[in-house]
């Protein structure tokens, strides 16, 4: 009997926690608007600069990489912070989830297997650790973050601004 009560006291405080998604990262009025198709007029996308002696310096690391027979290893992208990805239907586009504030949205526009920008994803979404991606068959895009799940539908068609619809579903 007392493992239930507990059960159910720790289902009581985790409720308040889960009641309302949108306001833990306090964007609940931008998602109302990006979730009707409206603007917020937010700052533009950050854009990461690729090339440079950075990427210079990681490609000579990577030839000292010993790969089995049929496999290469070369530099795709820049992109701060990297940590889980989800790749578009076409593999033109790849989302990059991070342990921060941002998700990174990496174009391979001419298909040449070396990224063309890498542009910061929905930045009128205030993000709390948008750790894991998930692209769907179907064209939808998940965010998981540490409060909540949000879905961006047709995210490959809604790139090329900082307002990009978003629905928080859990």
């Amino acid at each position: 009997m007392k493992k239930y009560i507990l059960m159910l006291a720790a289902i009581g405080l985790a409720l308040p926690v889960f009641a309302d998604t949108a306001s833990a990262s306090g964007d609940e009025e931008n998602l109302t608007k990006l979730g009707s198709f409206k603007k917020t007029d937010a700052a533009p996308m950050k854009r990461i600069e690729q090339g440079g002696k950075y990427a210079d310096n990681l490609s000579k690391v990577l030839q000292k990489i010993k790969m089995p027979d049929g496999f290469k290893i070369e530099l795709f992208a820049l992109v701060p912070d990297a940590r889980h990805m989800a790749v578009s239907r076409n593999k033109a586009t790849v989302w990059v989830g991070t342990r921060k504030t941002s998700v990174w949205s990496v174009t391979d526009r001419d298909m040449d297997n070396v990224a063309d920008t890498v542009e910061e994803f929905s930045p009128s979404v205030t993000y709390d650790i948008p750790n894991g991606v998930c692209y769907t068959p179907d064209g939808f895009l998940y965010v998981v973050e540490r409060n909540r799940v949000l879905l961006f539908p047709a995210a490959e068609y809604f790139m090329e601004g900082s307002d990009t619809v978003a629905i928080a579903i859990v």
